[in-house]
């Protein structure tokens, strides 16, 4: 199992928005095709940063549910209203639980 930590930045300004449209919709979408969120979250003192952890169980999973997400029929629209809220730069940070973790 692992866990990625992805970070999106918003253009200037639309951090609000970005944030209820990934609450509201990429998120529920996501899930909806076997994808388990474990947060979303803004970022204190950076209004236009949101922060998501999603949770996988080995890279296949992640492969398959990924790719299930991009043949979805609604994709191309998320992609084009993310893409007109993001500044294009965006990190995605993959982390393993240690042993004693309560979130193995």
């Amino acid at each position: 199992m692992f866990y990625e930590i992805r970070t999106e930045h918003a253009r200037s300004g639309l951090g609000t928005e970005l944030a209820r449209y990934m609450d509201e919709t990429v998120i529920p979408l996501h899930q909806e095709l076997g994808m388990h969120v474990v947060g979303a979250f803004t970022v204190i003192g950076d209004e236009d940063a949101f922060v998501w952890i999603r949770r996988f169980e080995d890279a296949a999973d992640r492969e398959r549910i990924v790719d299930a997400v991009h043949q979805d029929p609604r994709c191309a629209a998320v992609i084009e209203t993310v893409s007109a809220l993001v500044d294009g730069t965006e990190s995605t940070v993959g982390l393993q639980p240690a042993p004693s973790s309560s979130l193995c």
